[in-house]
């Protein structure tokens, strides 16, 4: 009886890591069903918005679509392979899972504000969009090929960082008081993408720590590197989503923003000067009236999940 078992039970009694407990402890709050979000109701304001506004509005959302496809399908189980124990695997299982539930809220929201025909052409975009294109490879590249924390280090970057792109969007006309059905959808679409990447930011941090100061130095120099390669690309597609709206300089402005958010995630240095920090205040209201209190916006080393409560009997 003293033979090592061949497999060994998950106790969720015995929780190795206070993080998972805490993680798994806040999923449940934040599952939802788009439909039940009434975005139609936004369908008459959409309508008078300037067609310029409407063809942004509806890239966004075939970038987003493209990008949370990518980790539905690729990023999440990836990195759960690697995961130190079940209790941690369950989280990532929970947290593909949200991210289906946004792939699927953003093609809601597609088909609420347009026919067959524009969201084909929303779709075809962002599939032919060539930076689109090259963002996905940057970061398929390093979860397929990559090693477990450089796998970590990307997901954070799209989850905290370049997401926010196309989230700038609906949260700046949010921020004018419209579309305020469409606001709810990305806010709860927010707090999924904030938890994938302060959870996956703090296992990132939990691996880099116990490197060599060597391997660390490496690190750092690959984290870095990739934040330049993802920047330099995402202002090209900036420039194309954006284009003929006047907001290329803001959302510019927003990325060195939250990839400094991601970086802190990480455990590095941010790379943008403190100015980044002021934003728009269209933007502000936006994002204040939109996140919840321990939501990236609101990100600190203090690691909020840390003090998230965990449900009572």
């Amino acid at each position: 009886m003293n033979k090592k078992p061949y497999y060994k039970a998950s106790n969720w009694n015995a929780v190795e890591d206070q993080v998972d407990r805490s993680a798994w402890a806040r999923l449940n709050d934040i599952v939802y069903e788009p439909r039940r979000v009434p975005i139609h109701e936004d369908r008459d304001e959409f309508s008078r918005l300037p067609k310029n506004e409407q063809t942004m509005l509806l890239h966004s959302f075939g970038s987003l679509t493209l990008s949370s496809t990518l980790q539905m399908k690729v990023a999440l189980s990836k990195i759960k392979q690697d995961a130190k124990n079940s209790e941690e695997a369950a989280v990532y299982n929970a947290l593909q899972y949200l991210e289906s539930i946004n792939n699927k809220a953003y093609s809601h929201a597609l088909a609420e504000f347009s026919n067959s025909k524009e969201q084909k052409e929303a779709s075809e975009w962002a599939s032919k969009n060539p930076y689109l294109q090259k963002k996905m490879k940057l970061f398929n590249t390093v979860y397929q090929s990559g090693n477990p924390i450089q796998k970590k280090a990307a997901h954070v970057f799209l989850s905290t960082g370049l997401y926010h792109s196309s989230f700038f969007g609906p949260l700046y006309l949010f921020g004018q008081h419209k579309l305020p059905r469409t606001a709810e959808l990305i806010k709860y679409a927010l707090r999924i993408t904030t938890l994938n990447g302060i959870y996956t930011g703090i296992k990132f941090r939990r691996d880099f720590f116990t490197l060599s100061k060597e391997e660390q130095d490496k690190i750092h120099h690959w984290v870095y590197d990739l934040c330049d390669k993802l920047y330099d690309n995402e202002l090209n597609h900036i420039k194309l989503l954006y284009q003929h709206t006047s907001l290329e300089d803001k959302v510019e402005h927003y990325i060195r923003y939250t990839l400094n958010k991601a970086l802190m995630n990480l455990g590095q240095e941010p790379k943008y000067p403190e100015n980044i920090e002021i934003l728009d205040p269209i933007l502000t209201t936006g994002l204040m009236e939109s996140a919840m209190i321990e939501d990236f916006f609101f990100y600190t080393n203090a690691h909020p999940i840390l003090k998230m409560r965990e449900i009572k009997k």
